[in-house]
């Protein structure tokens, strides 16, 4: 239900290619095709006098991200792919190492973004509400990861959008849902870029209907706008905007009720750094979300659920290289959060339900970390953070140590941290004095990079303690939600990406092995949540053919079944569904160099894939399968091979 446009695979890899040879013929272009994507890698992954990041899975290109067969130009399904993740194929969310999609936070140029993701109806996978074109690269913190981004348990996705944009461009798009298009305006110092898009799934739904049956099916219109501008190489100011509204109704259950939703999104950044003579970096930041759902007959007939949320982000942060073998990071930040949510129904000649529910948290935060080089193979890192959260009024205190080391093309690292974060917004505020959920990580790698091939493993430990649990309350009162909840989550995870192994074939596999226990909210025991699968693994296949300006991408993901409450069996969470499985494929034809045609289909073997069990009948998504089909067009003669949006 959540398709948006996808953004045409290649298009990028080859407006490098265009800068740098806009003159070259049609066979040319082709031919230096695969070279491009090499090229664009040897430019992202830095020079190695300096260990990378403990639980980064490498820098990960648009590129690299859009030609994963059956991703669809989504930057959360395509990330699916990466060792730790999870399959969610009936919501689209990214769950990491056991936990939750709510553990896992998304930051844009440093800043949080409240909800990433677009709106969703029953068993139907979300989308990520930003196209991945707007970023130079991806880079997803799968643990460990650096304590200035806080409110995050297991993961962070922190995303850098592109710092210049030199060439004017404008583009228009069609496919089989929907239409769009835009445009940059680059100018002295500067540049702005402007993108629509339109989504119905009218002419979809009607060709392939899936399980939903609509009465107004699936539409969402966005718009969006970066400005950015840099008087001198030592300063960059940016300010970007998004603004989308959905909205769509269908019947479910046996009484075909009218589930009918409307949605509206707005997220607003905008950053300014700087660089002094003195060897200074300044950073400056704020970021504004606003989010609002209202759905009716939601649940029964003639009721109503509204849930708004809003948040205001401000950062500020400096650092410095002191000397050749030590750096200072430090800063500070606050975010300022306003959740309600209210339902109501009225029943017929009874009292009817009205429960509503609101809070006001602020979190305040200052963060410190010193790096030190010992010498140049040897990387550590200390750093801390402070957080004082007002619902509560207590104060976290959270350590990391971070150590890489590098030794010939190998890195062995070693990372330990504690990470806080406040509950799920519909728990707390139903009880504000909730304390901060807590998770303590473990985190032990090694990694190989050379010759065009790239290997990890990495093993973890994760201790929760102090989650919001769900427990029996006194004769007065059923239950009561108490900060008493626990558990772990551990395993391992492995990576293999080659891109040499055959000429214009590049492979990348990924497992993980997890074995996750939780005592929390509604889960009265020690057990396994719904959503952890104890072994995943994808394998994705990128073969180019140059003569025909043609990338097929293949990928392949598996994960061991879900678990399920059988109430025929003992204990709870006590069974579990079939494996999940699901072969998807891409297709990118460039004709010319002013169109490309992209084609994918997600599941080409149409498994009834199972996501839990309800009352002993299975979870499914709302499509088996999914095809597209869209046609990308560049207009003006400067550009070729790019995308229209940013």
């Amino acid at each position: 239900m959540k398709r948006l446009i996808l953004l045409f695979s290649v298009s990028v890899l080859l407006t490098v290619q265009h800068l740098e040879a806009q003159t070259a013929v049609t066979d040319t272009v082709f031919l230096q095709l695969y070279n491009d994507s090499v090229d664009l890698k040897e430019v992202v992954v830095k020079g190695k006098k300096t260990p990378v990041a403990n639980s980064r899975w490498s820098d990960m290109s648009p590129v690299e991200l859009v030609t994963v067969g059956g991703a669809n130009g989504d930057l959360y399904q395509a990330l699916q792919t990466l060792p730790g993740t999870q399959v969610q194929g009936e919501s689209g969310r990214l769950l990491v190492r056991g936990g939750s999609s709510d553990e896992t936070q998304t930051y844009i140029d440093g800043m949080h973004v409240l909800n990433p993701y677009t709106a969703t109806g029953i068993n139907s996978p979300a989308r990520g509400r930003y196209s991945t074109f707007m970023f130079s690269g991806v880079n997803l913190e799968s643990g460990g990861a650096p304590l200035e981004y806080g409110d995050a348990l297991s993961a962070v996705l922190p995303l850098e959008t592109k710092d210049k944009s030199p060439i004017n461009k404008l583009g228009i798009n069609a496919s089989t849902i929907g239409f769009g298009g835009g445009g940059t305006r680059a100018f002295d110092k500067g540049s702005l870029s402007v993108n629509l898009d339109y989504q119905d799934l009218c002419v979809y739904d009607h060709i392939y209907s899936g399980r939903t049956d609509f009465e107004d099916p699936y539409r969402m219109m966005t718009g969006s706008a970066q400005f950015r501008y840099h008087p001198d190489d030592a300063t960059l100011f940016k300010i970007y905007g998004g603004y989308d509204h959905t909205d769509f109704s269908n019947y479910e259950g046996a009484e075909r009720r009218l589930f009918d939703l409307n949605e509206n999104n707005f997220y607003l950044n905008t950053t300014f750094r700087k660089r002094t003579s003195g060897g200074w970096n300044w950073f400056a930041g704020a970021a504004f979300s606003f989010f609002e759902q209202k759905i009716g007959n939601v649940s029964l007939s003639a009721d109503h659920w509204m849930e708004q949320q809003q948040e205001l982000h401000a950062k500020a942060k400096v650092f410095k290289r002191i000397s050749p073998a030590f750096r200072l990071d430090m800063g500070v930040e606050s975010f300022i959060r306003r959740y309600e949510n209210r339902y109501q129904y009225q029943m017929k000649e009874a009292e009817g339900i009205d429960s509503h529910y609101e809070m006001n948290p602020t979190i305040s935060a200052g963060f410190l970390s010193a790096t030190y080089y010992p010498v140049e193979q040897l990387k550590a890192e200390l750093s801390v953070r402070t957080e004082y959260t007002s619902l509560n009024e207590k104060v976290n205190f959270s350590p990391r140590l971070a150590v890489n080391y590098y030794l010939g093309d190998v890195v062995l690292s070693a990372t330990a941290g504690r990470y806080t974060q406040l509950p799920v917004s519909r728990l707390l505020a139903q009880e504000n004095k909730l304390k901060s959920e807590s998770c303590i990580q473990y985190n032990v790698g090694a990694q190989y990079e050379g010759d065009g091939r790239f290997y990890k493993a990495e093993l973890y430990y994760k201790k929760y303690d102090r989650l919001a649990l769900v427990e029996k309350g006194t004769v007065d009162v059923a239950e009561v939600l108490t900060s008493g909840g626990y558990g772990y989550s551990k395993g391992f995870d492995l990576f293999f990406n080659d891109r040499v192994l055959l000429k214009n074939l590049e492979y990348q596999l990924s497992y993980t092995y997890n074995i996750a226990k939780r005592k929390f909210q509604e889960y009265t025991e020690l057990t396994t949540p719904q959503y952890a699968t104890r072994h995943n693994a994808s394998l994705v296949l990128k073969y180019s053919i140059p003569r025909i300006g043609t990338i097929v991408g293949l990928t392949n993901r598996f994960s061991s079944g879900r678990p399920y409450h059988n109430p025929d069996l003992p204990g709870l969470m006590n069974d579990h569904v079939k494996p999940y499985n699901s072969l998807d494929l891409g297709l990118t034809f460039l004709p010319s160099k002013k169109v490309i045609i992209h084609a994918s289909a997600t599941n080409i073997l149409c498994r009834k894939n199972e996501f839990g069990r309800v009352n002993n009948k299975a979870i499914l998504a709302s499509n088996d399968h999914f095809f597209y089909i869209g046609v990308f067009i560049t207009l003006g003669k400067k550009a070729a091979y790019d995308v229209s949006n940013f």
